[in-house]
């Protein structure tokens, strides 16, 4: 074994699953199946790793399917000193067929060739493995394979193999007993391996007619018997759909035929698969006949024979072309028919034994579908669990999938009424027993799936959930069949069905111009915009580096072009046709969602700022609620279900966007939080307008890859803010004019993100449209900063008030205090009274009562202090509002 590979692969397990060193072996590893401290492998060669808890676990696993890159850069490993492989020698393919694929080299040495391959689209080279093919050739793509996408092999164009099958050199096909028909090369190679002869059809539904045709030709010119075909294609649904397809079609030409299939109960494995696991010895064989066996069954009673040859039970569930069935044996039938067909012969035959037990067994149907449980899935926080089903149909409609809760599962009559209300036309017919039976099968050591109940970025696990796509470790997966993700060891599924998206994988239609088209039509604040919705994909990571992350405040008057940006901006998330919600149209549990359902995405607040009618209690959204959201704390806490005192508070994952025409009036340190951008029609042109049009119009498949294109390169993203961000918020807090630091931090993070969009990271936009995005940000900071040392509305309501009152001819006056005190007393229901009589409209006491304390232009003192009123008669004591005199 190679030393390096070997060494990697041990530091690996010592390192991630806690092996220890005993002797020969690393021991009380811990179990990526089932958790526990029992797994053990020979250090000498960590191939092979096994679970020692065989009876409730006893998994083995091939060492590259828990640490897949290390087998993905044979190149870096075994080629060049430059790290690239040449063709001409096979060093690097010699590594992969023996330590990638577990091969005998002195078996296969003259069949293959190395050769390079360079991707036309990407630009990305691989070295390949060549096996010729026909006329052409097929490779496999070896070098970090998943950046060519789904293509992990190629073959050549006009390579004619349809009719055809990949035969090993120097094999002979005529006189042998049985000839196995894989799909794959390296499947053929493997099973050589263990004796068996195996030939390649490259595809399951590749139908190798002209190559089975002409080994009957040789088999009669050489006066041979042909060979039984025995069908071992993969086996997922195509292979054994494509299975009992070929076997049927051989059976016509006139082979003998029988099927060989691989269980796949938790993951997909191929016969290269289980040559590496040690798991094609003759036992095993025999294993994967009986279940080819089964899918060849010509009938529900003839499988249900075949089952019981195989287990001798007496009842079970079992499954034949989509229908469930119920099998049965009388044994006081069966004696009496044994006695019956013996006679005095005494012992049967096996065809006298099957004729006793078609007599004496029965089978029924109990349900017109297939029900099949998948996996497990439970919610911790909410203490709620469910089974995923699928529920496939014996006509050619598609599955349904979905949940069955434990009480579903508990009753006969549940399980009727929800799988009739999820599956069309799906009826259950049997009783509790037969139930139990077929859960009791089919639920033993279930897979687990990990869940989470929103959509977006989950930091536990380190992965974005995009729908149907997700992202971990800078690489992208696709929702595999049973509808969870698959991410190395981790299998994850988001519950939430809200919102939607829809991401174009498919990096050739991504389009990068977007950004430099926003540029044009809305200049430096559109470049903002853009580096807050890329710095939302990362909103987990700012706030654990540096604990926050703020809010962008978009407002101006109608026509400005703000809702044409926002939905833009969505669609670069793979959200079309959406702005956001108005919140003031929302019930508090109504915002709590829309803010706890996603995490690293915007959640954007629209319309909040209109005015009531008179007399009509307000309705305005209270901006206070965001406060903890700047931190990702949670925005409103409720009870558990249960019968002690635990409570949930879903945490704020996301960030916050505020669209509407006024500028939001809030509390300073709400105020502090907000990143502000004006819109206004000055500027607009014919050219900006077009601009926009094309923006509406822009397809979101075209520009929904920016999501994946960003958080792919997390690392490089998140290095480059970490190294930037504190240099900005250094330089802007030592501006004289600022003096509150929160307002350079947030500023700092928009500059650090703004260069994120420039050509050294993201490569959207020109150094220009970055250095204006920065320059704006410094003078935004700046007018931040002056915006929070005015009054608030209210405030300043209040005192334009006052100074008018104060200010009239004659002896009323408000402030109770001499004329040459240094404070001023107002007496608010005085002030009120004064108001109204000089028909002056001033804000209600109770919203003067929140927002004076507040007050900067007179600063608030304290509040209800009595004082010996120089206003009143007879100088009564009367409680005021105290503040300094203005300066």
């Amino acid at each position: 074994m190679n030393t390096r590979l070997q060494t990697d692969i041990t530091q690996r397990l010592l390192n991630e699953l806690e092996f220890r060193e005993q002797g020969r072996y690393l021991r009380r590893g811990r179990c990526p199946e089932c958790g526990k401290r029992e797994m053990f492998v020979d250090s000498h060669a960590p191939w092979m790793l096994k679970c020692g808890r065989e009876t409730n676990c006893g998994v083995t696993l091939h060492v590259k399917e828990l640490f897949p890159d290390i087998f993905n850069s044979w190149s870096e490993r075994f080629g060049k000193p430059d790290g690239n492989a040449k063709p001409g020698g096979t060093p690097v393919a010699d590594a992969y067929l023996e330590h990638g694929r577990g091969f005998d080299l002195s078996r296969i040495r003259d069949w293959y060739t190395q050769e390079h391959y360079v991707d036309p689209e990407s630009g990305a080279g691989t070295a390949t493995v060549r096996f010729p093919l026909m006329n052409g050739f097929w490779e496999r793509l070896i070098d970090k394979p998943e950046r060519f996408g789904k293509k992990k092999a190629r073959i050549k164009y006009g390579t004619d193999f349809k009719g055809w099958w990949w035969q090993p050199p120097g094999t002979h096909l005529v006189g042998q007993d049985e000839v196995w028909v894989v799909e794959g090369i390296f499947d053929a190679i493997a099973l050589l391996h263990h004796g068996i002869t195996a030939v390649a059809a490259i595809s399951c539904n590749n139908y190798p007619t002209d190559a089975m045709k002409s080994l009957l030709e040789d088999c009669r010119d050489a006066g041979e018997d042909p060979p039984t075909i025995v069908w071992a294609l993969d086996g997922d649904a195509a292979g054994r759909k494509y299975t009992t397809r070929q076997a049927r079609k051989a059976a016509e030409l006139g082979f003998t035929v029988r099927a060989a299939q691989i269980p796949q109960p938790k993951r997909k494995r191929d016969w290269n698969d289980l040559h590496q696991l040690d798991l094609l010895n003759s036992r095993d064989i025999e294993q994967y006949r009986y279940r080819g066996d089964l899918l060849l069954a010509n009938s529900a009673y003839e499988k249900a024979l075949l089952m019981y040859h195989h287990a001798e039970r007496r009842e079970y569930p079992f499954e034949f072309r989509n229908r469930m069935y119920w099998f049965k044996l009388d044994m006081e039938r069966f004696d009496r028919a044994a006695q019956q067909i013996a006679g005095d012969a005494g012992a049967l035959t096996d065809d006298e034994r099957d004729q006793a037990l078609r007599q004496s067994s029965t089978v029924v149907e109990i349900a017109n579908c297939r029900p099949q449980a998948l996996y497990f899935l439970a919610n911790k926080i909410t203490d709620e669990s469910w089974y995923y089903f699928r529920v496939d149909f014996p006509h050619d409609g598609p599955s349904e999938k979905n949940t069955f809760s434990g009480g579903q599962l508990a009753a006969s009559s549940e399980f009727k009424k929800r799988l009739l209300g999820i599956a069309p036309g799906a009826i259950w017919s049997g009783n509790s027993q037969q139930l139990d039976k077929l859960l009791r099968e089919q639920l033993a050591n279930i897979k687990t799936v990990e869940t989470i109940d929103f959509i977006g970025y989950t930091k536990e696990h380190g992965a974005w959930i995009f729908g149907d796509v997700a992202v971990r470790g800078g690489k992208v997966h696709q929702l595999n069949a049973e509808d969870y993700f698959e991410m190395g060891r981790l299998s994850l599924k988001t519950l939430s069905q809200s919102p939607t998206l829809t991401i174009n994988d498919d990096r050739r239609e991504y389009r990068k111009d977007w950004a430099e088209m926003i540029w044009r039509a809305y200049g430096a604040q559109g470049v903002i915009a853009i580096a807050f919705w890329l710095g939302s994909l990362f909103a987990e990571q700012i706030r654990q580096h540096q604990k926050s992350y703020p809010f962008l405040e978009i407002i101006g008057e109608a026509g400005a072009g703000k809702s044409t940006l926002i939905e833009f901006l969505w669609k670069l998330c793979g959200r079309a046709d959406y702005e956001g919600f108005d919140p003031s149209k929302a019930s508090l549990p109504a915002r709590a969602r829309n803010f706890a359902q996603v995490a690293n995405m915007p959640v954007v607040l629209i319309e909040s700022d209109r005015e009531q009618d008179g007399g009509a209690k307000q309705k305005q959204f209270d901006w206070d609620e965001l406060k903890t959201l700047y931190n990702g704390r949670s925005v409103r806490a409720r009870g558990q279900k249960n019968s002690g005192n635990d409570t949930y508070e879903p945490p704020f994952r996301g960030s916050v966007v505020i669209s509407q025409n006024a500028t939001v009036q809030a509390h300073e340190a709400v105020m502090q939080r907000i990143i502000h951008l004006h819109f206004t029609r000055e500027g607009q042109s014919p050219d900006t307008r077009d601009l926009a049009e094309k923006l509406e119009r822009m397809p979101v498949d075209h520009v929904s890859g920016f999501a994946l294109t960003a958080t792919t390169r997390e690392k490089q993203i998140m290095e480059f803010f970490r190294e930037r961000a504190p240099q900005h918020e250094s330089r802007l807090a030592s501006l004289p004019d600022l003096r509150v630091h929160r307002i350079a931090k947030n500023h700092g993070q928009m500059m650090a993100l703004v260069e994120c969009l420039g050509p050294n990271v993201m490569n959207l936009l020109p150094d220009t449209a970055v250095e204006q995005g920065c320059d704006a940000l410094e003078s935004m900071a700046v007018e931040r900063q002056h915006a929070i040392n005015q009054d608030h509305p209210v405030v300043q309501e209040f005192w334009d008030a006052y100074d008018y009152i104060q200010g009239l001819n004659g002896s009323v006056t408000l402030n109770h205090y001499r004329a040459d005190a240094s404070e001023i007393a107002i007496n608010l229901k005085h002030f009120e009274s004064l108001a109204a009589e000089h028909k002056l409209r001033v804000p209600p006491t109770q919203e003067l009562k929140r927002y004076l304390k507040g007050s900067k232009s007179r600063r608030f003192v304290e509040s209800n202090r009595a004082v010996r009123s120089i206003v009143f008669d007879n100088n009564r004591t009367v409680k005021c509002w105290i503040f300094e005199r203005e300066k």
